[in-house]
C-alpha cells in the first residue's frame, strides 16, 4: 500500500526558518530536555510499503510520533548538534534536502531526535533504539545494491555485527555516508557507555570510495570542495578524533586523512559544525590520541627481561611518530579571522572558530608533551601557552600547565552562549586534566595557597561550572562521564602529589584520564 507525503520537509521548515535564537537554550534542570510527560503515547510508525519504492519517502506519510520527532530535531538538536546554528548549519541546510529521498538519513534523524527527546526515561528510549533499527536496515538495503564488481575486504576487519558499512564499497552516496557517521557518533545518545566503532571500520572504507568517486585525490578539487562536502570530510575527521581516544589501533590506519593537512586554503572558508575552522588539527589530535593509547598498550605489557629491549624499541618507535607529529602541529598555521566566513549565527562570530581552532592545537601539544615528556627541549616555547609562576615546578611540567592554562583562558573567553559550546568537552578535558597543584600544597589551607595554587584551583573550577553547563545545554549523559572522569583525576592527583616531594608529580602520576577512564569504564564518545 503507497502512502504520499508531500509535505515531510515543507511541515518544518517553518520552523528552521523561525529559529529565534541560535545560541543554545538552557532549561532549568537536566530533566529539562526529556520533559514529556504530557505527550500522549507515540504510535508505531509504519515502515511498509511497495519494495520497489523502499528507498524513497516520497510514499511515505509521516505518522504523529515521526512528525514530533523531526519538529524536535530542526528545533533542538541541530542547535546543540553543532558549533553554530542558523539556515546555513548543514544538519538544516543539507540533512532537510537529504532526507527527503534516503529513509536511512531519515530514520538516522529520527533515532537522534529520539534519544535526545527522551534521554533518561527508559520507558521510552526503546523508541530511539527502533528508529535505531530502522536505520541500520536501511544501510543494509543501500549497501547490497553498492556495485560489487570490486569487493574491497578490511584488514583487522571488526567482528561485531554492526559494522554492516564493512561489506561493500563502491558509489558510496552523500546520504549514505553520513548515515554512517551519525550512527556511529550518536551511539552514545542512546547508550552512554557506546562508543560505536563497531561502524567506524567499514566507514573508512565508505570514505574512501567516496572520496575516490569525487575525486578528492586531486589536490584542485580539494581545494574546490563545496560545502557538503567540506561538511562530510570533516564529520568524518571528527569522528575519527573523538574515537582515537577509546579505540587501540595503529596510526597508519589514519593515512587516508593526511591529503586534508595540506594547506591548500581557499580565499575564505566556511566553518563546519563539528571542526569549525580547525578541521586539520583534529587529524592531529586523532594521531595523537592513537599514540597515548599505544604507550599505555605498551606500559601496561608484561614481559620477561628478555623482552624489555624489544618494549624500548617499540616505545623508541612510538616517540619518533610522536616528535614528527609534534612538528606537523607546530608547522600549522590557523586561518586569519579576516578569512573565516560569517555563518549567520550572532552568537558565534568567525573569532570564536579561531580561538576553538588554537584550543585544540594547544590540546594536542599537551597530550603529547604529557604523554612523551622526551620531546620537551628547554627552548620548548609554545605560542598561546599562559604564563606559569616559575619556581612551582620542574620545566616540563611547568609547560604542560602553562598550555592548561593558555586553553582555559581561550574557552574562558568565549561567551557560554556561543555555539561552540557543543565542540569544547574534549577540550576541557585535556585541559583540564593537567591541573594539578604543586607537592605538599594540596592539603593547605585557603589562607595558606600559594597564588600558584589558587590558580590551579580557580581554573579546576572554571572547567567543572563549564562542564557542569554543557550537561543541561548539551543534555546527554555521555557528557556526565567527563565529569566523573575529571573529579577522579583530581582526586588521585591529590593524594600522589600530597604524599610526593619531588616535583615531577604530574609527569610521574598515574591519574591520566585515559587511565581513569578505562578502569572506571566510562569510556563514550567526547563529542
Amino acid at each position: 500500500m503507497h502512502h504520499e507525503a508531500p509535505s515531510i520537509i515543507d511541515t518544518h521548515l517553518s520552523a528552521e526558518q523561525s529559529v529565534s535564537s541560535p545560541s543554545l537554550s538552557v532549561s532549568g534542570s537536566w530533566h529539562g530536555f526529556v520533559d514529556d510527560s504530557n505527550e500522549t503515547e507515540p504510535e508505531q510508525v509504519s515502515t511498509s510499503g511497495s519494495t520497489d519504492d523502499n528507498t524513497s519517502l516520497t510514499f511515505y506519510k509521516p505518522m504523529e510520533q515521526s512528525s514530533l520527532l523531526l519538529d524536535h530535531y530542526f528545533s533542538s538538536v541541530c542547535q546543540m548538534n553543532s558549533a553554530f546554528d542558523s539556515l546555513h548549519n548543514p544538519f538544516r541546510s543539507e540533512v532537510s534536502k537529504m532526507i527527503i529521498n534516503s529513509p536511512l538519513l531519515f530514520y538516522c534523524v529520527l533515532s537522534m531526535s529520539a534519544a535526545h527527546l527522551y534521554q533518561g526515561d527508559e520507558p521510552k528510549s526503546s523508541i530511539a533504539l527502533e528508529f535505531q533499527t530502522e536505520a541500520i536496515s536501511h544501510l543494509s538495503i543501500e549497501l547490497s545494491q553498492l556495485d560489487t564488481a570490486m569487493p574491497r575486504v578490511l584488514k583487522g576487519d571488526d567482528k561485531t555485527s554492526g559494522s554492516l558499512a564493512s561489506q561493500k564499497t563502491d558509489h558510496v552516496q552523500d546520504d549514505v555516508l553520513l548515515g554512517v557517521i551519525l550512527l556511529g557518533m550518536t551511539s552514545a545518545w542512546h547508550n552512554s557507555s557506546a562508543t560505536g566503532v563497531s561502524h567506524l571500520f567499514g566507514c573508512r572504507q565508505l570514505f574512501k570510495a567516496w572520496m575516490a568517486s569525487n575525486s578528492l585525490e586531486d589536490p584542485a578539487k580539494r581545494a574546490s570542495m563545496n560545502q557538503k562536502q567540506c561538511f562530510l570530510v570533516s564529520s568524518m575527521i571528527y569522528w575519527e578524533a573523538m574515537s582515537s581516544f577509546v579505540l587501540d589501533q595503529d596510526t597508519a590506519a589514519l593515512s587516508y586523512l593526511d591529503v586534508f593537512c595540506q594547506p591548500n586554503l581557499p580565499s575564505l572558508i566556511y566553518p563546519c559544525p563539528w571542526t569549525g575552522v580547525g578541521t586539520p588539527v583534529f587529524v592531529f589530535l586523532a594521531k595523537t590520541g592513537i599514540l597515548l593509547r599505544n604507550k599505555r598498550v605498551l606500559r601496561n605489557l608484561r614481559v620477561f627481561r628478555s623482552g624489555e629491549a624489544h618494549q624500548r624499541a617499540l616505545y623508541a618507535e612510538l616517540l619518533d611518530d610522536a616528535s614528527a607529529l609534534e612538528r606537523d602541529i607546530i608547522k600549522l598555521r590557523i586561518p586569519f579571522v579576516g578569512l573565516i566566513e560569517d555563518v549567520g549565527d550572532p552568537c558565534t562570530p568567525p573569532d570564536h572558530f579561531l580561538a576553538i581552532a588554537r584550543c585544540y592545537r594547544l590540546a594536542t601539544l599537551l597530550e603529547l608533551y604529557r604523554g612523551f615528556p622526551e620531546l620537551i627541549k628547554s627552548q620548548t616555547v609554545v605560542e598561546q601557552a599562559a604564563e606559569v609562576p616559575t619556581g612551582e615546578c620542574d620545566d616540563k611540567t611547568h609547560l604542560i600547565l602553562g598550555l592548561a592554562f593558555g586553553i582555559l583562558g581561550i574557552l574562558e573567553s568565549i561567551p557560554i552562549d556561543s555555539g561552540t559550546i557543543s565542540i569544547q568537552l574534549l577540550a576541557l578535558m585535556i585541559a583540564g586534566s593537567a591541573l594539578c597543584v604543586a607537592p605538599g600544597q594540596c592539603q593547605s589551607t585557603i589562607a595558606e595557597r600559594t597564588p600558584f595554587q589558587q590558580t590551579v584551583t580557580r581554573w579546576r573550577g572554571f572547567v567543572r561550572q563549564r562542564i557542569l553547563y554543557m550537561c543541561v545545554a548539551i543534555g546527554l549523559r555521555p557528557v556526565n562521564h567527563a565529569v566523573l572522569i575529571l573529579e577522579e583525576v583530581w582526586s588521585r592527583m591529590d593524594m600522589e602529589i600530597g604524599n610526593s616531594s619531588d616535583n615531577e608529580g604530574m609527569l610521574a602520576s598515574k591519574a591520566h584520564w585515559l587511565d581513569v577512564m578505562s578502569e572506571k569504564k566510562l569510556e563514550t564518545i567526547f563529542g
